[in-house]
C-alpha cells in the first residue's frame, strides 16, 4: 500500500454468462423439432455465411497477391 494507492480504481467483480447449450447437449433432433420453416432459414443462415467467408477469402487472397508482387519487386532491386 503506497501513497498512490488511492487512485487507483477499485476491481469490479464480474460474473461470467452462462455458456450457450451445445449440440450434444440438446441430444438428437426429432422429426417433431424439424420444420420445414426452420430448415429453410438455417439454410439461408449458412449460405449467408459461406458467402461472407468466400469475400473474406478474396480479400485475403488479393492482398497476399499483392505482397508477393511487393516482394519479387523489392528482390529485383537487390540483385
Amino acid at each position: 500500500m503506497g501513497i498512490f494507492s488511492i487512485f487507483r480504481r477499485k476491481k469490479k467483480e464480474s460474473e461470467l454468462p452462462p455458456e450457450p447449450e451445445s449440440e450434444a447437449m440438446r441430444g438428437p433432433i426429432t422429426p417433431r423439432s424439424v420444420e420445414a420453416g426452420n430448415v429453410r432459414a438455417q439454410m439461408d443462415l449458412v449460405m449467408a455465411q459461406i458467402d461472407s467467408l468466400r469475400m473474406q477469402y478474396e480479400t485475403i487472397n488479393a492482398r497476399l497477391q499483392n505482397i508477393e508482387r511487393l516482394v519479387t519487386e523489392i528482390r529485383g532491386f537487390c540483385r
